[in-house]
């Protein structure tokens, strides 16, 4: 069973909320760590998941970085955390098995 996530950044646009201020509110309320990763009491009540990515850097060679993504469930939490409507949301989230 594929669960649908979508990347927090885009959660923040669906929430009609600034990005960079509820990142904020989220590492002040403990829910984020200061890499802007979940921790793992979130992960595991399937608020939020991490995907790993990589990039070429020119001169350190493939350098791996982590992503939060939001899941269903954590959208309705977060809508709620923060008392707004969600917009988009059926949208705009994404299986994993998608192409």
């Amino acid at each position: 069973m594929s669960q649908r996530t979508i990347p927090l950044i885009e959660a923040t646009r669906m929430l009609g909320m600034g990005s960079i201020k509820t990142y904020h509110a989220l590492r002040t309320r403990q829910i984020l760590d200061k890499n802007n990763l979940p921790y793992r009491r979130y992960v595991r009540q399937g608020l939020f998941t991490t995907q790993l990515k990589s990039y070429k850097h020119p001169t350190l060679g493939e350098k791996l970085y982590a992503t939060p993504y939001v899941t269903e469930k954590g959208m309705r939490w977060l809508a709620k955390e923060f008392d707004v409507e969600i917009t988009q949301a059926n949208s705009q989230l994404k299986t994993g098995t998608e192409a």
